[in-house]
């Protein structure tokens, strides 16, 4: 029988004084703990260190890119701040790709007004593209943020959004199990590619322009020379 467990961390994308985002992050933290055969676990993007002198997977943090390589899917909290989503989020985002290939990642949209955090979703989804991550087609969204949690940090309104969590939760368990199985047992791989990056095989016009190849629909392989070591672009036909 495969295992049916699946690791989903919950991903909390602000590290602003005074945020409201961590009541939320906490809240979907305890929900997705409570059903059978899922492990969580939070990671607050306050305490990952990340250099401003670089970009990208240069600037990898060990720890973050290990739970993210063994997660089969995410939950990303993302405030909304004047229609967008948090900077340091997306730079920390950035310090992986591979790790996030073919998973699958629920968003949850914060803010003080009443749109829920609908402007910054919809600007994180190009971005979860772009990482190799399969958005599920419902989202969770968190209004008027400030009134709707208590003293203690309870939610006021608990019940509604607890169904509305379990809609999202269903998609998001149905998604990262199918993917989870299509990794481990579906192959795309040709025996003729070795060490390909999975990012880098689509086409892209500029870098065909530079290794002489027709820049329509040109799609790269790129792999690392054994003997050199260096990484390599050929064209696809």
């Amino acid at each position: 029988m495969p295992d049916s467990s699946l690791f989903i961390p919950v991903i909390l994308g602000t590290p602003r004084q005074g945020r409201q985002s961590d009541r939320v992050a906490k809240f979907i933290v305890e929900q997705v703990a409570a059903r059978d055969r899922l492990e969580t676990e939070l990671i607050d993007i306050r305490n990952i260190t990340i250099a401003t002198d670089d970009a990208g997977e240069s600037l990898k943090d060990p720890q973050f890119s290990a739970t993210i390589d063994r997660a089969d899917g995410l939950i990303i909290v993302a405030p909304e701040y004047n229609h967008g989503y948090p900077g340091l989020l997306k730079h920390i985002l950035d310090t992986c790709l591979k790790e996030y290939i073919h998973k699958a990642v629920g968003l949850c949209g914060v803010s003080a007004g009443p749109f829920g955090g609908t402007r910054v979703i919809q600007n994180l989804l190009p971005v979860m593209r772009e990482l190799g991550l399969v958005t599920i087609f419902y989202d969770l969204n968190f209004s008027n943020v400030k009134q709707l949690f208590d003293e203690s940090d309870n939610l006021i309104d608990k019940p509604t959004y607890i169904r509305r969590m379990e809609r999202f939760m269903d998609e998001l368990v149905w998604m990262s199990t199918v993917l989870k199985y299509g990794r481990q047992e579906v192959s795309l791989d040709k025996k003729d590619i070795i060490q390909v990056n999975t990012h880098a095989n689509k086409p892209c016009p500029e870098i065909a322009v530079r290794i002489g190849a027709d820049a329509i629909d040109t799609v790269l392989k790129v792999s690392n020379n054994a003997q050199t070591g260096e990484v390599e672009a050929t064209a696809v036909t």
